[in-house]
């Protein structure tokens, strides 16, 4: 029984230590993330076809300098750490990241006033998921909730996209959107989507409430039962008969609400 637990509690560790970690790929992109001193990295992949060439040289030079783990994979299993065995170019790497962690991990006791998230439903385009970031990352938000299903995945697109500022950004990950909000509710969040047919101003929410803000999918916005799990749905009003903003505009004015 002892074993049985330790072996539990082994497997529990690795699979957190993992959880918190980002796989980015390509070879600039990683060659990038290399050379900044800074950050953390677990390990390298390197696929056993790759040729010599100066990016590739320099990748393992700095590698090897860093003291950096690496481990070389066919083609195949590469492509399954990458999960873009297209764009990944035979070089991965796994990155440790600190606020990239599961909603699970969120503490109660970090929950009071004026506590807020950002969660996304839908956001699928690269480059709006990572100037979503960089806002975040900048503003007084608590953070971010990215779920893995639905959503466009963290990748080098994304990286560029944030300026930097992905490893920044406070991110827990979740299952999806719609099982993100009942677990939220249980933690005591008010949950407002933005919807632009609401009558609700969102410059109206001044009470200082633990809230999470939902935006939804560049295209059609909250998904219908993303819409009916919202506690309440607020608007952003628009002038000169301008429909709609772009997500990332949107995701900027809810960040910093509180502050301008």
């Amino acid at each position: 029984m002892n074993e049985q637990s330790d072996h539990k509690a082994g497997y529990l560790a690795k699979k957190q230590r993992y959880d918190n970690m980002i796989t980015l790929f390509g070879r600039k992109p990683v060659l990038e993330i290399l050379q900044s001193s800074n950050t953390d990295i677990h390990r390298l992949h390197l696929a056993t076809s790759n040729k010599s060439s100066p990016v590739m040289d320099e990748i393992e030079e700095l590698a090897v300098s860093r003291r950096i783990d690496i481990h070389h994979h066919n083609r195949q299993e590469l492509s399954r750490i990458s999960k873009n065995a297209r764009q990944d170019q035979g070089v991965a790497v796994d990155i440790v990241a600190p606020n990239y962690q599961s909603l699970s991990e969120l503490a109660a006791q970090d929950i009071g006033p004026g506590f807020e998230l950002l969660l996304l439903d839908r956001i699928t385009n690269s480059q709006n998921l990572g100037m979503i970031i960089r806002s975040v990352a900048a503003s007084p938000l608590a953070g971010m909730i990215l779920p893995k299903a639905g959503c466009a995945r963290l990748d080098p697109l994304v990286f560029k996209a944030s300026a930097g500022t992905l490893l920044k950004a406070t991110i827990y990950h979740c299952a999806n959107t719609s099982s993100a909000i009942p677990e939220l509710k249980r933690m005591g969040f008010t949950v407002c989507g933005l919807d632009a047919k609401a009558t609700i101003k969102l410059a109206s929410l001044q009470d200082n409430l633990p809230r999470t803000l939902v935006i939804g999918n560049e295209t059609d916005g909250l998904s219908p039962e993303v819409r009916m799990a919202c506690d309440q749905l607020v608007n952003i009003p628009l002038a000169n008969q301008v429909e709609s903003l772009n997500v990332a505009a949107v995701a900027a004015l809810v960040a910093f609400r509180k502050v301008v």
